[in-house]
């Protein structure tokens, strides 16, 4: 039979080739079903904080290795990138990015300004001489002095100076088409264009030179139109034109080497487009029809790659348009289908296809010879691989006539060989290749064919202390065959009924597991992990998950079990991801980090656990916590890996997919990318950008504009694997763990100082220690600023201390009133009880003298005064009383004083007043001095006036009272007031008055002529 063996390497820059093999590559793949905007890229860079940009047909593409944002022209918008079809990126120093397009001219784009900034447009404005002077731009360059080259559509080269934004050209009045450049290692630039073949011009003079054979565009030279250009680490030249030949210019020799079908190392007839390098100095180059060409120095061999569309995992397409080596070691290569990515992580796994038989073939297990060969235990029987050989010897088993399918391989201590399979177990001879049953085999009902069902284990026991072979027929149980007897027991055995004697709960087990010390461990698919123990017979000690007891395992169906250094257990579940379990204290701990659907593991060398879950390989280590996977090479595409995870004694893992499997060195894999950096990519109030507040120290945002997202990105591309997790400090209380979502709302924040911190993760629970930060203000309302409650603060003291003085003051006003009133007594009731003291005198020395006349006069005199004094300290004690503040209570004394006095002495009285007056109140100060005024001015009336009539009013002018007392009685000459006031009774007059109303803060006034009556007035405030 025909063997056929197909081999896959996936290697970091291309690993080590086998002589004259070229080796198969594979390519993950990028288009517009991941986001990209077009398939057709025709430029790809990685800018310095790692984001990888692909310029398309249609519009320019930032992609962080799981979403792409997209940059394309709105016509009408300055603000928007110049053209579409992007045809090369280039960054400054300064982290700009220079993206020229056929379409549009040149662009200027900076993530750092506004959205309405990061673009600025270098297109052909017709009349305008300083602008450029064509859209078609297909190339740019860098120099040393930093400027910008760039190769047009019709006007040859151009240098752009950024710094005055002007557009020379070194070689005028040229109309060639510019297609690629390069600077050689005096810099020197190199110009390949239609026609021509190569322009060399000095960065620094501008000065410039051609091949004159080329002038005649006929002469048939070759390499007259050069359509790609490249240093390499050698510093030579190469070089892509037209005539489908490959040219490198030796810097060494200083001449020109060609490669072509005629060479030993034959180039294909193919237009190189572009040119990457690896670490080993090996060529890329990407053609424009024959896809990808490799070139191995050190073999003069060139290896080339197409497009397959029977294989996963080829190249996009047969038209390469770049190829880009971004600085993990992956290969970007721009198609016109997309981009094909290849994955250095990917390089550690080799996929080895089964010979071709037009079936799907299903691996079950391995085995390792002494020899180092490899058996594989397949649906169409066994595959032997020799150590050191790629081919395989197969052998197909059948027994009576029906096709085996070989599901597990046993060697016993005795050097037995068993191998089990869809049908029963069988005894195998390697030097004849024949199979056979255990005597009494047959004989069994359930191991002599076994019912749908297929040997998924096999081990040695001792039972009742005898020898047996240990069985799982998956579905029914156990069984064990007694060397002894030579019979099988099973379930169906009435006699030794195994069900019920060894406890079996389950009927469903998967594995049996012996550890080091002999201990047999059992996986089940509905009762968690069993515990083999041997007394007089054996018993099975289920450990089930039980969700109200800690510490139990977290699902039943167990997949896979493994022990570890410290002869503690790591099982696998279906269902509950990772368990490690600790044999001393038989406690279970779940490893969150990992994945539920959990089927084959193992441990490597480091004590690592490796892992199959959904088709790919997973890893946990214990101990730093962190979980890596590993996406696997799948030609085919049939689902990826499945079943267990097979060690050889080389330390080699081996996973099995569909007509496949994968072999890896777990200790060769580099897997220690460092953490992805994480950046902030967009700031959005209200969903509208504010992207250049991100390059400040702070953002500050008015209390309106507390609802904002924050959006970030880490670019990752070897696994594709990155999480996220962030916080905002000062509102939440811990981290927040996103996923892969990338961006963070927040609304309703209170005034305040927070920092938004945002990390990244490509090993998932190893979160590691860079993060990405940003202080944000919210400056909250002035109600809410401590400024504000400062002033009020200050307000509120200010309040109190007006309070306290208005208190004090009106303490101190009150001390004066009671201080003048004390004054007013003592004068008054002092001088009055003086008088009556004297009078008393007198009235004693008339009554001693029996003078009754006298003594008569002057005892009325006693009485006169004491009544005054009465009187007066009545008028005291009213105005103290605080229930006579009111003007209503006011008028009614005036009246009740006045009228019975002016009616002894037959004066008629008219007692007139504003309505609006008895509703105001007056101090205790001004409420005495008025009435007291009044009183004045009434007994002045009754002593002096000899007047019919009185007219008394009071009025409420602007806030003030007035009042006025006027009578038509005698008058007097106000030369004459002096001696009219000194006859007053309070013994001060009318100077009494005045004083009385200026303490009013009021003026007073007494208008009078002899024979015309008297007028007096007196007006006050009212506060």
């Amino acid at each position: 039979m025909k063997i056929r063996s197909a081999i896959f390497f996936i290697f970091c820059s291309i690993g080590q080739f086998a002589v004259a093999q070229a080796p198969s590559l594979y390519f993950n793949r990028v288009t517009i079903q991941n986001g990209l905007s077009h398939n057709k890229v025709n430029c790809i860079l990685q800018d310095q904080r790692g984001f990888i940009w692909m310029g398309t047909d249609d519009g320019l593409n930032r992609y962080d290795g799981r979403r792409f944002v997209v940059f394309r022209h709105e016509p009408g918008n300055k603000a928007s990138i110049s053209g579409n079809i992007i045809t090369d990126i280039v960054e400054d120093e300064k982290g700009v990015l220079w993206i020229s397009t056929s379409d549009g001219g040149l662009s200027k784009y900076d993530y750092r300004l506004s959205s309405d900034q990061q673009f600025k447009q270098y297109r052909n404005i017709p009349g305008d001489p300083t602008s450029i002077p064509v859209n078609i731009i297909n190339d740019l360059l860098p120099d040393r002095y930093g400027h910008l080259w760039l190769a047009t559509g019709g006007y040859s080269v151009l240098r752009f100076n950024k710094s005055t934004e002007r557009f020379e050209r070194p070689d005028p009045g040229s109309r060639r088409t510019a297609l690629k450049m390069c600077l050689d290692s005096n810099g020197v630039l190199w110009v390949g264009g239609q026609g021509g073949s190569i322009l060399k011009v000095n960065t620094k003079t501008l000065a410039s030179e051609t091949d004159p054979r080329y002038t005649n565009l006929y002469s048939g030279l070759p390499h007259a139109t050069v359509t790609a250009l490249y240093k390499d680490s050698n510093n030579d030249i190469w070089f892509g034109s037209w005539d489908n030949v490959l040219y490198r210019y030796s810097a060494a020799t200083q001449s020109e080497e060609v490669f072509d079908q005629s060479t030993p190392a034959a180039f294909p007839v193919e237009e190189a487009t572009s040119f990457s390098e690896d670490n080993e100095a090996r060529l890329w180059i990407g053609g424009r029809y024959a896809g990808l060409t490799i070139y191995d120095k050190n073999q003069n061999q060139f290896f080339n790659y197409r497009y397959d569309p029977a294989r996963e995992g080829s190249i996009a397409d047969d038209q390469v348009n770049c190829i880009f080596r971004c600085r993990n070691g992956m290969f970007w290569i721009g198609t016109n289908k997309g981009v094909s990515v290849y994955n250095p992580l990917q390089q550690y796994f080799v996929q080895t296809f089964l010979p071709a038989t037009g079936k799907k073939i299903t691996i079950y297990d391995f085995y390792e010879e002494k020899n180092g060969d490899l058996w594989i235990a397949t649906t169409n029987g066994i595959y032997i691989q020799k150590k050191d050989e790629h081919n395989f010897l197969h052998l197909p088993l059948s027994y009576k006539g029906e096709r085996l399918s070989v599901t597990k391989f046993f060697s016993d201590s005795k050097g037995n060989f068993y191998i089990g399979t869809n049908y029963s177990l069988f005894l195998y001879d390697k030097k004849t290749n024949r199979i056979s049953m255990l005597p009494g085999t047959e004989k069994d009902p359930v191991i002599g064919k076994i019912i749908d069902s297929r040997v998924v284990s096999i081990t040695e026991a001792t039972i009742e202390g005898k020898p047996v072979l240990l069985v799982s027929p998956y579905g029914h149980f156990l069984t064990y065959y007694d060397f002894d007897s030579k019979t099988w027991v099973s379930r169906m055995d009435t006699v030794k009924k195994i069900i019920q004697r060894f406890n079996l709960k389950d009927n469903l087990i998967r594995k049996f597991y012996r550890t080091r010390s002999d201990q047999l461990w059992l996986a089940t698919g509905k009762m968690g992990l069993a515990e083999w123990t041997t007394n007089s017979s054996p018993t099975l000690n289920f450990r089930a998950n039980n969700p109200a007891e800690a510490g139990t395992i977290s699902n039943d169906n167990v997949y896979d079990i493994i022990e570890d250094a410290k002869n503690n257990l790591w099982v696998s579940t279906y269902g509950g991801g990772l368990n490690y379990f600790d044999t001393k204290s038989k406690k279970f701990d779940h490893i969150g980090a990992t994945n539920n659907l959990l089927e084959g593991i193992h441990i490597d060398s480091k004590e690592q656990v490796w892992m199959i879950i959904n088709g790919n390989l997973h890893k946990y280590n214990p101990q730093t916590g962190s979980y890596s996977s590993f996406s696997l090479p799948d030609l085919e595409k049939s689902g990826g890996v499945k079943g267990n995870i097979f060690k050889d004694s080389g330390g080699f893992m081996y996973a099995a997919g569909l007509n496949y499997f994968i072999r890896f060195k777990p200790e060769a894999i580099d897997d220690r990318a460092g953490q992805p950096s994480v950046f902030l990519t967009d700031f959005k109030i209200f969903n509208k950008s504010f992207n250049h507040l991100l390059s400040q120290s702070q953002i500050a945002l008015r209390y309106k504009q507390n609802y904002f997202t924050i959006e970030f990105a880490a670019p990752e591309f070897k696994t594709g694997q990155v999480q996220y997790s962030y916080m905002l400090e000062g509102w939440d209380n811990d981290w927040i763990e996103a996923g892969d979502r990338s961006f963070a709302n927040y609304s309703n924040l209170d005034g305040g100082h927070y920092t938004f911190k945002v990390r990244a993760t490509n090993k998932k629970g190893n979160w590691g220690k860079e993060v990405a930060a940003m202080p944000i203000r919210i400056v909250p309302p002035f109600r809410k600023t401590p400024l504000f409650y400062i002033l009020c603060a200050s307000a509120a003291a200010l309040i109190i201390y007006l309070l306290y003085r208005y208190r004090i003051k009106e303490l101190l006003k009150r001390q004066a009133i009671r201080n003048r009133i004390a004054q007013d007594l003592h004068d008054s009731v002092g001088s009055t009880l003086s008088s009556i003291s004297v009078y008393s005198q007198v009235a004693k020395i008339q009554y001693e003298r029996g003078n009754n006349s006298e003594l008569k006069h002057v005892l009325e005199r006693i009485g006169v005064t004491s009544t005054d004094m009465i009187s007066e300290m009545n008028d005291i004690v009213w105005a103290l009383n605080p229930q006579n503040d009111n003007m209503e209570k006011i008028v009614q004394r005036m009246e009740s004083f006045a009228k019975p006095l002016l009616k002894t002495k037959n004066i008629s009285c008219d007692f007139n007043y504003n309505p609006g007056v008895l509703h105001l109140n007056l101090s205790m100060e001004k409420r005495k001095n008025f009435y007291l005024i009044f009183k004045e001015a009434i007994n002045n009336v009754l002593k002096y006036s000899n007047c019919k009539n009185l007219e008394i009013s009071i009025q409420l002018l602007n806030q003030q009272i007035k009042l006025i007392v006027k009578d038509d009685g005698q008058g007097f000459d106000k030369d004459q007031l002096k001696t009219l006031a000194a006859r007053s009774m309070s013994g001060n007059g009318l100077n009494n008055m005045k004083r009385r109303a200026e303490e009013m803060g009021g003026t007073g006034d007494i208008q009078s002529e002899p024979g015309k009556g008297t007028i007096v007035q007196l007006q006050f405030p009212i506060t």
